[in-house]
């Protein structure tokens, strides 16, 4: 075989070769992954608004539990709109039917909390429902007078959305 012929066939196989061999790998591995349910779209969240009298952070509680929230989803990483007054914002991550946020206290006329009080909301999706539900709980962290609400949420359709994504 020939020097040229010889760097032909190395070169052949190091710039086609190798790359599909990484290829088939990837692919391989790839098998297995699931990707997780989708909560994407606009949620209408009703709580019980008899829970919500009274206590310390009712109206703060109060604004986002009867509400509708967006929700943008990439992968299990979860950004939470809510469509109150002060458009409250919120981060959050979803791990397989179990979604979790946190939300940064509101800093407005509706918010009755402390200035180190943040929110947090847990909830769990059953995908299985149709239209898709959450069920979960909106509680003040660090205030131990503050009673928990628990809320149910289903996900509205494109059109009862007002075309809303």
């Amino acid at each position: 075989m020939s020097h040229t012929s010889r760097n032909f066939v190395v070169a052949y196989v190091l710039l086609v070769g190798l790359p599909l061999l990484g290829l088939a790998g990837v692919l391989r591995t790839g098998r297995t992954l699931v990707a997780p349910i989708s909560v994407d779209g606009v949620w209408k969240i009703e709580a019980d608004a008899s829970r919500l009298s009274g206590g310390p952070c009712s109206k703060t509680l109060a604004s986002l539990s009867n509400t509708s929230v967006g929700i943008s989803q990439s992968g299990k990483n979860l950004v939470l709109t809510f469509n109150n007054p002060s458009k409250t914002a919120a981060s959050g991550t979803l791990d397989e039917k179990n979604l979790k946020a946190s939300i940064v206290p509101v800093r407005d006329s509706l918010s009755d909390c402390g200035a180190d009080q943040s929110l947090a909301l847990t909830a769990t999706v059953d995908p299985k429902s149709e239209p898709r539900s959450l069920t979960g709980v909106l509680m003040v962290s660090g205030c131990s007078s503050c009673t928990p609400v628990e809320f149910h949420a289903t996900r509205q359709t494109r059109s009862s959305a007002g075309g809303a994504h």
